[in-house]
């Protein structure tokens, strides 16, 4: 394993995520990068400073983003990374979590019938300031027509249970919230799209702490990295959003 030393301190939670904030070191920590994620964080340093942490996995996630899709290519990759881990053959749906066979994706170009499910922005298509951002699978998640539409383009809001709308905002279920999350950062990260249209850094550092990385996650993130030749760095470990933007520690996976 690799050993990556750095300083950490806790602070209370920042009010939106940017690369301008700043951590003060307190206490020393070592990581280990597991054997199998040595070669692609090899280039990455981490110090003690959380703005310059936040500059270097940037600049790590765009470096490594050496395919660039198009958004009709996204049908070649989604459905292998939304797979059902018991069930190949099928995705799972986001915020229900529902089983469906995979080509039962709407599109003019399907000619299987009946077709149930689209393509979720997770951070909503129309509020993205950069183009790329569109076509990046990290965020592009199966989902069912019905609750895609419901959901449409609100920001995400505390809750409990199932999906749901809660006001005039969306609660993504107990299940998915850790990983609409840790699609937030990294979108934030990668393209510096901004947390407060689609909720706030507390809620989404709150909820990378409350829901950890799940095997399906995992999953997404393989298929993702060999289609894009980057990963999301909080699946990886979502530790490292709390060594760049502090408040309670979020799970380590590189102890």
């Amino acid at each position: 394993m690799k050993k990556i030393f750095l300083l950490i301190v806790s602070i209370a939670f920042v009010s939106c995520l940017s690369n301008d904030d700043t951590l003060t070191p307190d206490i020393g920590l070592d990581l280990d990068v597991p054997a199998e994620l040595e070669l692609y964080y090899a280039t990455m340093t981490l110090t003690e400073d959380g703005e310059a942490n936040y500059d270097a996995l940037r600049k790590h996630t765009v470096d490594n983003h050496t395919t660039i899709l198009s958004y009709g290519s996204r049908h070649d990759f989604l459905y292998n990374a939304d797979a059902d881990i018991a069930n190949p053959d099928n995705v799972t749906l986001m915020y229900t979590g529902e089983s469906r066979y995979w080509e039962e994706y709407t599109s003019g170009n399907n000619t299987y019938m009946p077709q149930t499910f689209n393509t979720e922005h997770v951070y909503p298509q129309s509020l993205l300031r950069m183009a790329d951002a569109i076509t990046d699978l990290h965020h592009l998640r199966s989902a069912d027509v019905d609750v895609n539409s419901d959901r449409s383009n609100l920001p995400f809001t505390d809750g409990s249970g199932p999906n749901q709308r809660i006001d005039n905002a969306w609660y993504p279920g107990d299940e998915w919230k850790g990983d609409v999350a840790r699609m937030i950062l990294y979108l934030n990260v990668r393209y510096r799209e901004k947390i407060e249209k689609v909720g706030t850094a507390e809620l989404f550092l709150k909820w990378n702490v409350e829901d950890p990385v799940s095997t399906f996650e995992e999953q997404r993130n393989e298929v993702i990295y060999a289609a894009q030749g980057n990963r999301n760095p909080f699946i990886d470990n979502p530790y490292l959003a709390t060594l760049i933007w502090g408040g309670d520690a979020a799970e380590n996976k590189w102890q």
